[in-house]
């Protein structure tokens, strides 16, 4: 593998970087690695992890806020 070295690194870059790495449980290293792959295509499994979360999220919501027997939000909704 070939290493890279970034100079001149804004510091509000390094920042939301470092931050988004700690929340995603990633070394700065990883998320950078991961953030490059996405850009560039090249991690298109996520892109296929992330349509079937949202299908997922969908149908999960439909099921809560189409719900007939739920006189509150029906009640909501005719308003």
């Amino acid at each position: 593998m070939a290493t890279l070295t970034l100079k001149d690194v804004p510091e509000k870059l390094h920042s939301a970087l470092k931050k988004q790495a700690d929340r995603h449980r990633r070394s700065l290293n990883q998320e950078i690695l991961y953030c490059l792959e996405r850009l560039t295509g090249l991690n298109q499994p996520v892109a296929d992890e992330r349509r079937a979360w949202l299908q997922a999220s969908e149908q999960s919501l439909r099921k809560v806020w189409d719900n007939p027997e739920d006189a509150v939000y029906d009640a909501l909704l005719q308003k």
